[in-house]
């Protein structure tokens, strides 16, 4: 018979090879914890697989309890339940981590119902479950939808856009005001965190500051430059169109340049000609019309207006002409020669505007005596007379001693300063418009007024001819 010591070194060895059979077989994963699954829920090599943190097997030992067999059964043929994770452990389960399982899980804290709405321990979970007693904290503790019900509170409105002002449309009642919550329901726009009173009023359409006024901008009717627009054109006033920030122009462009420093037609000039100063030269300027007429009466220079469309003057036979730059005439009565703009006026208060009267006078008349002794074929005033005609008036300029004085050919070379200085050679006349620069401002026309003498003794009619230079005109 063996002896007792004898049969423990029998007894070991068996153990040891049973074991190093076993180590053979399979590999038991190596985690802390006999049977512990790996942290990936891995078992490695040996059949075994992971079920609720252990490795086990679906039908030999040791035996997965808990798990769900392929078909969907229990290794004891029954039917699977769903738990639901209770981390906090105040007995309801969280809906969205649900377990299927044979058995209730061990390694996690689980219920069969899903009822709860905070199961996070860390954010006061134990707190939050259906019928759970509310607190002052603008959370819904019982997990019925509403918040704070049955405590002593305020009245909020929701401000879904976080402006820090609520929905008229959406009130409440909370012990405190909730996150999301506001304690006015001022907004007008519940959906536009930037549009609130307040807010800046900005062009585009909106109320932002509500004030039940739409685009009213501080800058409106501010002045403002249109870099697009040139001269006066440019001015303009801000505005608010079609919820777009605007420079509204305020004024059109001008039919014509007046001397007033802007650019009033807007085409990038200022002061311009002939707008603003006249023509140069009568003759050579496509917008000037020229004519002349016979007045068929003796005024002496002395006119109480302008003479081309004065009705109260019959025109006389022979007419006068104007042919190129000669304007011809005969009889002893006054005649008028003008230049004219064709359509608008000019503004002839430019600084240091003179008109240029040059012209070479004849006549075939015969002459008369002067109180001097001299012998002359004009009348006996001072000519030729200078008339200045607009919508405002007009200005009679005369030359204080006659310049036709002579039986013979006259050059006139009068440079006229506008208007004629005190003490100047040329003087504003008898019966002229008061608002001197006013009528300046507006010139349509110029006229020069002239009277031969009487018949020639032979009794031909007396004929004369004005031969313009050139530079007759505004320069």
């Amino acid at each position: 018979m063996p002896s007792t010591d004898r049969l423990v070194r029998l007894s070991l060895l068996a153990l040891g090879a049973c074991v190093a059979l076993a180590i053979a077989c399979y590999e038991v994963p190596r985690v802390d914890g006999y049977y512990s699954c790996n942290a990936d829920a891995e078992c490695g090599d040996g059949g075994f697989v992971c079920d609720d943190g252990v490795c086990c097997r679906e039908q030999e030992d040791p035996l997965c309890i808990g798990r769900v067999l392929d078909g969907g059964t229990c290794l004891d043929g029954g039917t699977p339940m769903t738990f639901f994770e209770d981390l906090d452990e105040d007995g309801f389960g969280n809906l969205t981590q649900p377990l299927y399982r044979c058995s209730p899980p061990q390694s996690v804290p689980t219920v069969t119902n899903s009822d709860d709405c905070n199961d996070n321990p860390a954010a006061g979970g134990r707190l939050f479950f259906p019928n759970a007693p509310e607190q002052c904290d603008g959370l819904d503790n019982s997990c019925d939808g509403v918040i704070d019900e049955g405590l002593d509170g305020g009245r909020y409105y929701r401000d879904q856009d976080n402006d820090g002002f609520g929905d008229p449309a959406q009130p409440g009642t909370f012990c405190q005001k909730p996150v999301g919550w506001a304690d006015n329901a001022q907004d007008c726009r519940v959906d536009n965190g930037a549009v609130h009173p307040g807010a800046l009023e900005v062009c585009n359409g909106l109320d932002d500051d509500c004030n039940l006024q739409t685009d009213d901008i501080p800058e409106l009717n501010q002045p403002c430059v249109d870099s697009s627009r040139l001269g006066v054109c440019a001015e303009g006033r801000r505005a608010c169109v079609g919820g777009k920030d605007t420079c509204r122009q305020l004024v059109n462009p001008a039919s014509q340049d007046t001397c007033n420093a802007k650019d009033d037609d807007c085409d990038g000039v200022t002061d311009e000609r002939p707008d603003c100063g006249g023509p140069t030269r009568f003759f050579a300027d496509s917008t000037v019309v020229v004519g002349a007429r016979h007045l068929n009466s003796a005024l002496n220079g002395v006119v109480g207006g302008c003479l081309k469309d004065n009705t109260a003057y019959t025109n006389a036979s022979p007419a006068d002409t104007v042919s190129g730059d000669v304007w011809s005439g005969s009889d002893q009565y006054s005649h008028v020669f003008w230049a004219e703009r064709d359509g608008g006026t000019w503004d002839l208060t430019r600084p240091q505007t003179t008109l240029k009267l040059w012209a070479t006078f004849t006549s075939s008349g015969g002459t008369y005596s002067n109180p001097d002794g001299g012998l002359n074929r004009w009348a006996s005033h001072s000519q030729p007379v200078v008339l200045l005609c607009g919508p405002g008036g007009f200005l009679r300029l005369v030359h204080p001693a006659p310049l036709l004085n002579s039986a013979g050919t006259v050059s006139i070379t009068q440079s006229i300063p506008l208007p004629p200085p005190d003490g100047g050679a040329w003087v504003i006349g008898a019966n002229s418009t008061s608002d001197v620069q006013g009528v300046l401002r507006q010139v349509k026309r110029v006229e020069v007024l002239v009277q031969p003498a009487a018949t020639s003794t032979t009794g031909t009619a007396v004929g004369f001819k004005a031969d313009f230079h050139p530079d007759f005109g505004l320069p």
